[in-house]
């Protein structure tokens, strides 16, 4: 059991129970979001007796790395991650001048199985929980011994089919006595579950909004994105459009550049109108190396891309993919084996 998926009155009565004094609860928040505690042992304030017992009774974190690679080229970091369970996750740490990002999962594989994306290669095994969520976030933390600056939800999973528990962990997050993060330096990422971003809209949250949608229109799409969780665009667009009636967050589209597939002048005027019909900024990534073999068109033909898109008054970027190294970028984090994982890095970049 996790201590961070109790919440307050749960430890409270726990520590009530061990006739521990009120300020316990206190300082054990301090340890695991101020200081990014990850062991009983660090917390060097709080008796031995009360450290044994909470050891016999909740961790106090819940991920075990099995591996950390560093990009050597940008400093990108990425850890393979083992739960409770024996399953696996990976987490991403970007760096950029001036700014940190955490990139994290909010399921062990995914239900979606988009054809580049290598997350959803063996389906889903289950949800992360709030705490599961939450410590990927203090790993990030605690290795650069500071708060990151941004949190994307982009990792593994599709968030919005775990919107109950990655609430409870961005809402925790977001409490003075822990991280303070403000809602708008998250970002949820979704591949357009409907109900999700419906509900999404309704929680009243400033987060970021952005939908995968890498094809302009239903039948490209669904050479794209199984038919198993596939909504119909239209039925996506209007969810979108009620997500920033109740928000007013601007929304993003994300569209993965694939050579020979929705790059084409023809699908680039079509993005334009939907881009302009949703009020929406368009981030362009070029699809990244994995197992399906789809390639991203050439690099000048993506900057003509962004520089079109930008000549028709949409707010457009090129990502610029970081940890391609380590296979960290966009569409390349999966449930990996340690063992395995391990094995196959052999040779390329520095192991920690």
């Amino acid at each position: 059991m996790n201590l961070k998926d109790q919440g307050d009155d749960a430890l409270k009565e726990l520590l009530v129970s061990w006739k521990q004094p009120a300020f316990r609860a206190r300082q054990l928040k301090e340890w695991l979001y101020g200081k990014f505690a990850v062991s009983y042992e660090e917390m060097t304030n709080l008796p031995a007796a009360l450290k044994q017992k909470l050891s016999e009774s909740v961790r106090p974190f819940s991920l075990e790395t099995c591996q950390r690679l560093m990009d050597e080229a940008d400093g990108t970091v990425k850890w393979l991650s083992a739960l409770e369970d024996g399953n696996t996750i990976e987490t991403v740490l970007i760096r950029v001048p001036g700014r940190t990002t955490v990139c994290i999962s909010t399921q062990v594989g995914c239900p979606v199985r988009c054809v580049f994306c290598a997350s959803g290669r063996n389906g889903l095994v289950r949800n992360l929980t709030k705490g599961e969520i939450i410590d990927q976030v203090i790993l990030a933390c605690r290795e650069l011994q500071a708060r990151v600056d941004n949190i994307v939800v982009m990792g593994m999973g599709e968030p919005l089919l775990n919107l109950d528990s990655l609430q409870l962990a961005l809402d925790e997050i977001a409490r003075e006595d822990t991280l303070a993060f403000g809602a708008r330096h998250v970002t949820i990422s979704t591949s357009g579950i409907v109900p999700g971003i419906r509900r999404l809209a309704e929680m009243g949250r400033a987060w970021n909004l952005a939908f995968s949608l890498h094809a302009v229109n239903d039948e490209m799409r669904s050479q794209i994105v199984p038919p198993a969780v596939r909504f119909p665009l239209e039925e996506i667009f209007a969810a979108c459009e009620y997500h920033r009636k109740l928000t007013g967050r601007m929304l993003t589209l994300e569209y993965a550049l694939i050579n020979g597939k929705n790059d084409s002048r023809e699908t680039m005027d079509r993005l334009v109108e939907i881009a302009h019909r949703l009020h929406a900024k368009v981030n362009l990534i070029p699809c990244n190396p994995n197992a399906s073999r789809l390639t991203a068109p050439t690099m000048r033909r993506c900057y003509e891309a962004v520089d079109y898109l930008v000549s028709r008054d949409v707010q457009a970027t090129l990502r610029h993919s970081h940890g391609q190294g380590i296979l960290a970028a966009c569409g390349q984090l999966r449930q990996a084996h340690p063992v395995v994982e391990a094995a196959s890095q052999k040779g390329k970049p520095q192991v920690f």
